[in-house]
């Protein structure tokens, strides 16, 4: 007896998971996700008016304002402004870590740590 040949009629379609991605507005990078792991957003990324921006944005958007504002004086107002957004956005990160992303001493982060903590913008 032949065997039968399978039609696509006989064969249930595969559900391919689809996967998720995120698109950053100013830069245009793109991450994506397996569905069954994509995170709720990805990680260090925000939504801003219903657009995504991804982490190297906003710090760039951070040390962008502090070279503009008045009595800037380049790098070091860059710099602070960064260890500032960094300490704000994972204050339970250790002095090292922080003084890494910001290229800088754990002396400055340790400085700029209680400087928020002292004008109440920081939990001890």
């Amino acid at each position: 007896m032949p065997e039968a040949i399978a039609t696509a009629n006989d064969v249930a379609p595969l559900e391919a998971p689809r996967s998720r991605s995120w698109r950053c507005s100013d830069c245009n990078v793109s991450v994506s996700f397996a569905a069954d792991r994509a995170p709720h957003q990805p990680d260090g990324w925000i939504k801003k008016s219903k657009r995504w921006v991804c982490l190297r944005c906003q710090r760039e958007r951070v040390m962008d304002m502090a070279a503009s504002g008045q009595g800037a004086d380049g790098w070091a107002s860059r710099r602070e402004a960064l260890m500032e957004f960094e300490l704000l956005r994972t204050p339970d990160e250790s002095d090292v870590v922080i003084a890494k992303r910001a290229n800088c001493s754990t002396g400055h982060v340790r400085k700029a740590r209680k400087s928020l903590v002292d004008a109440g913008k920081l939990k001890k």
